[in-house]
Formats: structure tokens, C-alpha cells, sequence
């Protein structure tokens, strides 16, 4: 904006000022002086709440991801890696005329350093749906990465120059598909939850979470990754919902190209790119440029291996932008010499090369950095060697329970933290309770001859009463928020004690209220009204207000999730967790002992009287409240590892100096390693081969598409030892590899199998009454030992028989059991479908009706059987069989078969053959 104004001195009156505005982008103007004439303002239009929420939610993502990137190294200006893709997109969108449709099925080459290309792209497609595929460690995740924080950007600076109708940039979100079950929850449902739980702190539309109007309205883009990474049958359910979702709900799926190749289904209306290898003159470049000017020689021979031989080891090896960037941090540090990269002699295989640099990039990972005091280890302060061992450890128990995701609330799944982090809580809360009747019992006798002292106060069920209490506390909370037990949330800084209350009525459903409200307000109804014809029944309300109805409250608000947009980091989650529990142990657990307390001094009783029973409550609700919370457990979990030294003591430092070195990265609140051939280098699993063509003619424009191909030698191993004996010894079988493989059926005592190519009938017995009972029965056990050691009864022969009453009751289940007559049990398998009875009941599924056969893990009448078996899934409007066989999500029960997801080869041989490709082993 300009000011015109003339005269002799400068000055001319405000009717010959003239305010002339070129190209601004003005919002509001403001002029004081004369106004002559009309005065129009054009206000802008008003924002839709949805449009605050999705600018809110990119800022979000953009804040995030641009710190992966910037600790992924992916923001290197000085030499950035451009790897090429070739790519096949689609129509464009029909509001874009103007624009050439581009022919579907030639191929155009893309570069990964020039995102904003891809972006647009994508952007103009009419099917905004893209394919990402490639070798391992090709660069898929990168690329997904740094086009999340492109696109974020872009909506950023789209939010003002929107017209109406126009689609603009989505909000990207970044998702790993592990968290999904696609066999019993639809891609909306799913990206709704996820918004929720990510971005809690969203501005609300309507009084409600933005979630499902940002998923309804196409506001989102889901960026997929990991689906290589899933068993089979989960990966085609993930592309079937994918081909089912609505054509304006875009998305972005990456995978490797072999594991997405081997599927049945294939992705409909999806442009794709597919990642080619890095030729070793791009390498080469690379990795000069990044690398010291003083180190220039030092990289001399590797630059020569990769010339002279352009197929060999190195270069195969050097193909993929992974270990290229391996092969740059790993040595970085003075003190390495790259050079050993070109000895053939002593890597003279591609997967020599690649474990190498696997080997030593841990190292330089944590190599000594600058100390900071305000930090318990120095950054990189670690030992190389232990460190590989921790994280060996880790990939170990991720590939053990098939997943890439580390959350530290589930530490103790590891099997030497389950057999003795849960067996010490159990001793934990048995010695605070011995604990406290020692010191009643010291109490007792200083003050036996004290009038103050009344011997009827030390009911011995005062701390069993208020651990009972604790527990409704914490299943009121749990229903509240909907939280998981065992999983830890956000909390909120219960300071603020108006944005937790708000956390706290946002979180609540009407469901969740009602479930919450009957928790806690029927049993506590009920205590006043029976208390109301009892002697001191003043004492009793008191009890129920002091120490059940008030310490609820308060731990509404305690509990209370984050309400901030921004996802959760691993750090966060324990912060918050560790906060709730401090909090709760300094002031919840006093309120329910204050209750206690009250009880005592309102029945006449003395102060001494008053202050021991408010000791027992306490000891009662941090028993509950804080030795079975998720940080407790997460505590004794680690204790344990690092005394066996499978972690360190300071893990999570530990884990965060691992993602400052690259070596993980972080998904909100979990981490992952870097790449996946990591995790399986370091579990020591057999990696898969890595494609090893050179740059095809493709990748400079010209020449038609290559097809993908898996070549290259085979891993080097050295002779076994059993080769050079005449005899070798057969190892003795493993529980574990019993359990992961069990016998086929008929080979079992009891059951006949007949089996052909037209069917497969098996007829056997089995027991009316399932053997076990024992996970019930030992928590029962538990609680009654607690009760023993909150009353001091180890001498009374009543409290031993209590607790032992629950062993001998499993038993004496699984004797009558075996004594009685058993049921007839038969399958049918034929080209009809599948018929199963068992005694009286029946079930039978067509093959018409049956959309997929998938193993489960069975469920009877809504309880965990601990046992797997087959399940079918029925189509919509199909007859359901009665309710012995309903299962959950949807599926339906065939039989019980074994306690692992496993199967026996003959039963999974007669699915494959008769089931129509319904049955995914």
C-alpha cells in the first residue's frame, strides 16, 4: 500500500488523499482521519470449526515428523541422495481441465529429492490413492516421512487460498499399520480412533472430538506404512478394506514390492512408484559429499571398488539408500576407516558387507559426546559391546511376539520379567501388609495398659476393606476413560485443575458414564442404607464418603488424559504415568485411609486408635492403587532385566540416546528400530536377499518398466559341525518348537481321522469340563494371602485353609473332569462347507456363507479360553450358529484345537484343499 500525497510543503488535505493497494494480501485496514464517500469492508469469511481443527491437527503433524526427519539426517542440504522411482500415476482430477491425462500405463521416472513433483501429483489425481513400493531399506519410510511434512506445509499455506468446493491438501497422517486389525475393524473406524488418541486436544466441532468429521469430509490423508510387515492373511484383509473405502478418502500404502506381489489382491485405482536401486556412481558422490574434507582419502578406495567394480559386494551392497547411510554414520567417527569397506578378502559377500555396517554403525551410534549436566549419562556415554547386547535383547522380544513396536508398558511380557517382576509385586504387597501388622502389633504393646487404646479397634479387616475400595476406585477410572489395564495414557497436569476437569468430561461417554456411576455409586447406595440401621451409622457414612465417593473424584481428576494436540512421545506417557502414581500415592491413598480413620474416631475410639487405622488404609490403597500400576510394573520389569543384564538401568535414557544416534525411531509413543533389517540383524534372523540389478535403462526416462526381480548369492555359512561326524547327534525337541508345531490329528490317541481329496472327517472324545482353572484360582489364592497377611493369621489354621482352599478346588475341577463320561466331538470338512457338533450342540457353516477361515483365539460366552482354534467369518445376513461358538469381532468357532496360534498340518491341509482359498494359514 502506497500514500499519495503532493502539495508545497508536503501536505494536502484527506479529500485529495488517495490509498492505492497493489497485490496485498490484507485482511483488515484501518484509516483514521476523514472519510468522505461509501465505506465498504470485505471481512473474510468465517472459519469452520473443522477448518481450525485440521489446521491445528497439521501443525501437529508438521511439528512432529520435521523432528523424525531432522533425527532420521534427512535434511542433509550439503548431499542429498536422490533416488530414483519409477512411477505410473493415474487420471487427474476432472476439475483440473486443463491438465494432459497422462498415459496410465507408460512409466515416468521421479526423484526423492524432488518431493514437491510427487506432491503435486498426487494431489491432482482424481483418485488420490498411491502405491510406494521397493526393496528393503530402499528409502520407502524416508520418502513417506518427508512428503508427510511437505504436505502438512502445503495445507498450511493452502488454509487461505481455498475456494470453495475446492478438495485442497488433505492433513497427512502417518500410521503404522500393525495397530489395525483389518479383519474386524473398517479403515474409518480405525483412522477416527487413532485421531482420538493421538490428538486428544483437537478444538472441538459440535462439543465433540473433530475425528470423525475430519474422516468423514476427507480432511485427512492416512499414510500406511509397514504392510510387508504383517502375516499374510492380515495383509490382504488391510487391501481389501483399503479397495472398500470410499473413492474420497485417499491414501498413501507402502510396502516391498515381493511381499505385496504375493498377494491375492491387488490395490484398486491406486497410482504406484516403485523404488529403483542406487547406481554407484550416485553412491559414490554421496558419500563424498558428506563425508570431512580431511577424510577424502580415507574414502579413496571405496570410491575405486565402487568404479572399478561396479557388481561386486560393495556396490551390490551400496544399492539401497539404507546402507548407504550405514555405510556414512557408521564412520563418521575420526577414528574408523572406511577403507575396510573395499577388502574383499575379508567381506566378500553382499550380506558380509551389509552386517558389517549393521555391526559397526552401533558404535559410532554412541560414540562420546559433549556431556550435559542436567543429564544422568552423558549422550553417547555407553558401552558399544553391552549396548548391542541391550538392543539384541529388545529385537529379540519384538521378533518373539511378531512386532516392530517397543512400548515400555510392555517390558514385563519378556519372559524373565514375567516369572519375576509379578511374583515380587505379589511379595511387595505382602510385605507392606506384614509390615504394617508388625507395627500395629508394636503399637498394641506399648499402649495395652493406655485408656486411649481400644483392642476392638484392630479389626484386622481394615486393610483388606480399604484395598476393596481401591479397587472400585481404579475399575471407575479405567471405565471413565475407557483405558486399558496395564496400558498408560497422557495424563494431565492435575494443577490445572480446570483443563483436567474438562479432559475429564470430554473423555466420558454416556456408556462409560453409566458403567463408571454403577461402580461406584451401587456398592457405595448400598453401604449407607445397610449402615443406616447400625450401631454409629454416622461412622459408617463417614467411611463411605472419606474413603470411597471422595478419593473417586479426585482420581477422576488425577487420571485425566492430556488434552493437547500433539501425539504422545514414549517419555511423556512415563512422565505422566509416573506423575498419576506419585499423586495417587500422596493423595488418594490418604483419603482412603482418612476415611478409615474417620470410622475409627467416630466410634468413640482415641487417637491412637484414629491414626492406626489410618495407616491401614493407606497400606490397603497403595497396595491397589500403585503396586498394580503400569509405572510399578514397569519399575520391577526393569530392575530385574538389569540385575540379569539383559537393559540397562537408566533404559529409557538408553532408548533416547539410541534415537539421537539413528538407531530407532519414534511412533508416537513407542519406538521402532530404524529399519527393519536391523531388528532382524540384530534378533540374528535370517535376513531376505536384497534385489541386486543395476540401474535399469527406466530410471533415466527411457526404456519400459523392469521387472522386479530378487537375485544375488546366497548367505555365506560355515560347515556345520554334525557334517564332519559319521553320527550326528539329533537335538533332543523343545518345548517351544512342540507348542509352535503341533501333531497332526490323527496321530493323537482318542481321535480318527478319515482324509481324502472330497473330505475330511474327524470323530474323537473330549472332556465335558476343560482342564485348567488355574490363572482364576491362583488370583483368588493371591488375594486370600494378602487378606492373611492384612489380618497376621499365619498361625490360625482357619486363614491357611482359605488359602489353600483354591488350589485344592482347581484340582479337585480337573479330577471330576477326567471322571467324567467324555462327549463325542466330530468335524466335517467337504466341498459343502464345514459342520462341527459337539455332545448336543451343533454348528454349520456353507461355504456360500463363509467369507475367511483365520485361527483366533477362543472365546466361550465372552471368556479368554486360553486355548486357539479355527474361526470362520460369515457374510452379513447369513445364519449364526447357537451361542456356544459365537467368538468375538464377528468370527465364529469351528473347534478348540491348541493353546498356541498353531495348527495341525493335516487339519490346515484339508482347509487349503476344500475351503476355496477362504482358509490363510
Amino acid at each position: 500500500m502506497e500514500t499519495l500525497r503532493g502539495g508545497r510543503d508536503g501536505w494536502r488535505p484527506p479529500s485529495e488523499v488517495r490509498n492505492i493497494v497493489r497485490d496485498s494480501t490484507i485482511e483488515y485496514l484501518v484509516q483514521a482521519g476523514w472519510i468522505q464517500g461509501d465505506l465498504v469492508v470485505n471481512l473474510p469469511p468465517p472459519r469452520e470449526p473443522v477448518d481450525t481443527a485440521a489446521e491445528e491437527l497439521a501443525r501437529s503433524v508438521r511439528a512432529q515428523w520435521s523432528a523424525e526427519v531432522a533425527a532420521w539426517e534427512l535434511g542433509d542440504i550439503e548431499g542429498p541422495l536422490a533416488v530414483r522411482w519409477l512411477a505410473r500415476w493415474g487420471a487427474p482430477a476432472p476439475t483440473e481441465p486443463s491438465a494432459p491425462a497422462p498415459d496410465a500405463t507408460a512409466p515416468r521416472p521421479a526423484r526423492s529429492d524432488r518431493l514437491g513433483g510427487i506432491a503435486d501429483t498426487l494431489l491432482a489425481l482424481d483418485a488420490r490413492r498411491l502405491l510406494v513400493l521397493g526393496g528393503p531399506g530402499s528409502g520407502k519410510s524416508t520418502l513417506l516421512a518427508m512428503t508427510v511434512v511437505l504436505l502438512a506445509a502445503r495445507h498450511l499455506g493452502d488454509v487461505t487460498r481455498r475456494l470453495p468446493g475446492d478438495r485442497g491438501v488433505p492433513v497427512p497422517l502417518l500410521l503404522s499399520l500393525e495397530s489395525w486389525d483389518a479383519e474386524s475393524v473398517g479403515l474409518r473406524d480405525w483412522l477416527v480412533a487413532r485421531l482420538a488418541e493421538d490428538h486428544p486436544g483437537l478444538p472441538r466441532v459440535a462439543g465433540a472430538h473433530p475425528a470423525r468429521r475430519l474422516v468423514r469430509d476427507g480432511r485427512v490423508l492416512p499414510v500406511l506404512d509397514g504392510l510387508d510387515e504383517l502375516p499374510d492373511h492380515r495383509r490382504a484383509a488391510v487391501v481389501r478394506e483399503l479397495n472398500a473405502a470410499p473413492r474420497e478418502l485417499g491414501f498413501v500404502l507402502a510396502s516391498r514390492t515381493q511381499e505385496y506381489r504375493t498377494l491375492d489382491v491387488r490395490v484398486v485405482g491406486a497410482s504406484d512408484i516403485e523404488a529403483l536401486p542406487v547406481g554407484p556412481r550416485d553412491a559414490a558422490v554421496h558419500l563424498l559429499r558428506t563425508a570431512d574434507r580431511a577424510r577424502h582419502e580415507q574414502w579413496g578406495p571405496v570410491l575405486d571398488e565402487l568404479a572399478d567394480h561396479p557388481e561386486g559386494p560393495l556396490g551390490q551392497a551400496l544399492s539401497t539408500p539404507l546402507m548407504i547411510w550405514l555405510a556414512r554414520r557408521a564412520h563418521r567417527p575420526v577414528h574408523t576407516d572406511p577403507g575396510r569397506l573395499a577388502d574383499r578378502a575379508r567381506l566378500p559377500t553382499r550380506e558380509a558387507v551389509e552386517n558389517h555396517l549393521m555391526d559397526t554403525v552401533i558404535p559410532a551410534a554412541f560414540a562420546p559426546r559433549a556431556h550435559d549436566s542436567e543429564r544422568l549419562h552423558a549422550p553417547g556415554g555407553w558401552n558399544a559391546a553391552r549396548a548391542r547386547g541391550w538392543l539384541a535383547f529388545l529385537a529379540r522380544e519384538l521378533e518373539r511376539h511378531r512386532t516392530g513396536e517397543f512400548a515400555w508398558w510392555r517390558l514385563n511380557r519378556a519372559r524373565a520379567a514375567r516369572l519375576l517382576a509379578i511374583p515380587t509385586l505379589v511379595a511387595l504387597c505382602v510385605v507392606l501388609a506384614e509390615s504394617m501388622m508388625a507395627v500395629m502389633t508394636r503399637v498394641e504393646d506399648t499402649y495395652s495398659d493406655s485408656p486411649q487404646l481400644n483392642i476392638d479397634l484392630f479389626d484386622r479387616n481394615y486393610l483388606f476393606g480399604a484395598a476393596v475400595m481401591a479397587t472400585g476406585i481404579q475399575l471407575t477410572t479405567l471405565q471413565w476413560y475407557g483405558d486399558r489395564f496395564w496400558e498408560p495414557r497422557r495424563r494431565a497436569n492435575p494443577l490445572k485443575a480446570g483443563a483436567a476437569l474438562r479432559s475429564a468430561t470430554r473423555a466420558a461417554s454416556v456408556r462409560r458414564a453409566l458403567t463408571s456411576l454403577a461402580i461406584l455409586v451401587v456398592p457405595g447406595a448400598f453401604f449407607l442404607l445397610t449402615a443406616q440401621g447400625m450401631y454409629h451409622s454416622e461412622a459408617f457414612t463417614a467411611q463411605a464418603v472419606l474413603g470411597f465417593i471422595l478419593p473417586a473424584l479426585v482420581m477422576l481428576v488425577i487420571a485425566a488424559p492430556a488434552d493437547t494436540v500433539d501425539a504422545a512421545t514414549p517419555d511423556e506417557l512415563l512422565a505422566g504415568e509416573r506423575r498419576a502414581g506419585l499423586l495417587t500415592l500422596g493423595v488418594v491413598a490418604p483419603l482412603i485411609g482418612l476415611g478409615t480413620g474417620a470410622h475409627s474416631l467416630l466410634t468413640g475410639h482415641g487417637t491412637v486408635d484414629f491414626w492406626v487405622a489410618f495407616a491401614k488404609g493407606v497400606t490397603g490403597a497403595v497396595i491397589v492403587l500403585v503396586a498394580v500400576s503400569p509405572w510399578c510394573l514397569w519399575v520391577v520389569s526393569k530392575a530385574w532385566l538389569a540385575v540379569l543384564g539383559r537393559v540397562p538401568w537408566s533404559l529409557m535414557e538408553f532408548l533416547r540416546d539410541a534415537y539421537g544416534g539413528g538407531l530407532l525411531q519414534r511412533y508416537g509413543g513407542t519406538y521402532r528400530f530404524r529399519h527393519l533389517r536391523l531388528q532382524e540383524h540384530l534378533a540374528g534372523r535370517p535376513a531376505a536377499v536384497l534385489p541386486a540389478d543395476p540401474l535399469p535403462a527406466a530410471s533415466t526416462g527411457a526404456g519400459p518398466r523392469q521387472p522386479f526381480t530378487v537375485t544375488g548369492p546366497q548367505p555365506h555359512r560355515p560347515p556345520r559341525p554334525e557334517q564332519r561326524t559319521a553320527h550326528p547327534a539329533v537335538p533332543s525337541p523343545r518345548l517351544s518348537g512342540l507348542l509352535d508345531h503341533p501333531p497332526p490329528l490323527h496321530e493323537l490317541p482318542g481321535y480318527t481321522v478319515v482324509s481324502n481329496d472330497h473330505e475330511y472327517v474327524v470323530d474323537a472324545r473330549d472332556r465335558r469340563l476343560p482342564l485348567g482353572h488355574w490363572p482364576l484360582c491362583g488370583l483368588f489364592m493371591v488375594l486370600a494371602a494378602v487378606r492373611m497377611a492384612a489380618t497376621g493369621n499365619w498361625d490360625n489354621a482357619m486363614g491357611w485353609t482359605s488359602v489353600l482352599f483354591w488350589p485344592g478346588f482347581a484340582l479337585s475341577v480337573n479330577v471330576f473332569a477326567l471322571l467324567l463320561p467324555k462327549m463325542r466331538l466330530t468335524l466335517r470338512i467337504d466341498h459343502w462347507g464345514i459342520t462341527v457338533s459337539k455332545g448336543r450342540h451343533r454348528a454349520a457353516y456353507a461355504w456360500q456363507d463363509v467369507l475367511a477361515v483365520r485361527v483366533r483365539q477362543v472365546y466361550v460366552r465372552g471368556r479368554n479360553q486360553r486355548v486357539y482354534g479355527p474361526h470362520v467369518r460369515l457374510r452379513p445376513g447369513a445364519a449364526e450358529p447357537s451361542r456356544l461358538f459365537r467368538g468375538r469381532d464377528g468370527w465364529f468357532l469351528v473347534m478348540a484345537l491348541h493353546v498356541r496360534e498353531a495348527m495341525p498340518p493335516d487339519l490346515a491341509d484339508a482347509l487349503a484343499r476344500l475351503s476355496g482359498g477362504r482358509w490363510q494359514p
